[in-house]
């Protein structure tokens, strides 16, 4: 399925434009190359149960672009085919891709999942900060998610990983930095119960401060099961006990806050619920290989298209608007999505593959 971004303003502004561009920028470029799986990684505690820690930063802008789920809400809808008209013209340069070993296709052929390159950044240097919200509501992070930052060292040590090279132009490095334990209180609503996005906003604006800002760091704010999320005025949300409004299993996206800045992010909720979670047979569980399916969906669209501004689908229809893991995520009869066996670094896992412009397929290697 292909997935639709949607920005902070407005529920009206939403369903107006698909897409939220901004002007093209030059691709991000590191002339050093320091390892990212730092020795000294930090675990912070973020606490906004406290009276007046909960509040929002001023946000200047954002932008987010959702993984839809498999669910009716999504299949009955027309939000997939709205589209905006300020599109950004495609840039004629682009960063050095790799080449291609598939042929061209002879004139007037093209292959329609491609994508292309719209002139924002691309990262190749930034490390990942795992977010748990509530650990203790589920028992640990392992009982509650599998184990995300076994899972990114993994990736990032293997040649999955790779697939990117060929959009940033560089063989880029990352890591695993510092984590957070945080602690906010849900919200009830009529939908069920909520941590809103003002709250996940202010989660990250916190942790954010604490660690870094910039093209350096993502922010992967892990969500633990019960508990739903939904963009302003709750009619887009993850949301699996009330599935009319069930359209989303995770996101990312950046927000632009007044006082400290870019900040790169993405939400996961909780994954192993039917319409999200991983289809059998599951090497590390079905909790863990549905969240990491998941987290490697976001990091990899976060690393080829942070901005929603760089590398998007745009020859055909069917695939315009679809992101380098958009394109493969194959879905079952049942709900779940149908993905690969891999190994990482040694390691067995199940995930979905990322699209390659190299072999115009969806791969697990460069």
């Amino acid at each position: 399925m292909k997935s639709r971004r949607l920005s902070s303003s407005s529920l009206a502004e939403h369903a107006e434009s698909f897409f939220t561009w901004s002007l093209a920028i030059a691709v991000l470029s590191f002339a050093s190359a320091r390892p990212l799986l730092a020795q000294d990684e930090r675990s912070i505690s973020i606490d906004l149960t406290r009276p007046g820690t909960a509040t929002v930063s001023t946000v200047s802008r954002s932008a987010f672009h959702i993984r839809y789920a498999a669910t009716d809400a999504v299949r009955s809808s027309h939000i997939d085919r709205l589209q905006g008209a300020s599109r950004a013209p495609l840039e004629a340069a682009r960063p050095q891709a790799a080449m291609a070993t598939v042929p061209a296709v002879p004139s007037p052929g093209f292959y329609p999942s491609d994508l292309d390159y719209f002139g924002g950044p691309t990262l190749t240097q930034m490390e990942s900060n795992n977010v748990y919200v509530n650990a203790r509501s589920c028992g640990s992070v392992q009982t509650c998610w599998g184990n995300p930052r076994q899972f990114l060292r993994d990736l990032n040590a293997s040649n999955f990983i790779r697939l990117t090279d060929q959009y940033t132009g560089a063989r880029g490095n990352y890591g695993v930095g510092d984590s957070v334990s945080a602690s906010v209180r849900p919200v009830q609503t009529p939908i069920g119960t909520e941590i809103t996005e003002d709250q996940i906003l202010a989660l990250v604006h916190e942790a954010a401060s604490e660690i870094g800002t910039g093209y350096g760091h993502e922010y992967h704010v892990f969500l633990p099961a019960g508990i739903d999320t939904c963009f302003s005025g709750d009619q887009i949300c993850y949301s699996p006990n009330h599935p009319s409004t069930w359209f989303f299993c995770a996101y990312r996206g950046y927000v632009d806050f007044t006082d400290i800045g870019h900040v790169i992010l993405s939400v996961e909720p909780y994954q192993n619920v039917r319409g999200c979670s991983a289809a059998p047979p599951n090497p590390n569980g079905a909790l863990a290989d549905a969240t990491n399916s998941v987290l490697s969906h976001e990091l990899i669209e976060s690393i080829t298209d942070p901005d929603l501004d760089a590398w998007i689908a745009n020859n055909s229809l069917l695939a315009s608007g679809a992101e380098i893991g958009d394109l493969c995520q194959p879905i079952g009869n049942k709900g779940q999505a149908l993905d690969s066996y891999v190994m990482l670094n040694g390691h067995p896992y199940e995930l979905q593959l990322e699209y390659s412009n190299t072999y115009h397929v969806c791969a697990g290697a460069p």
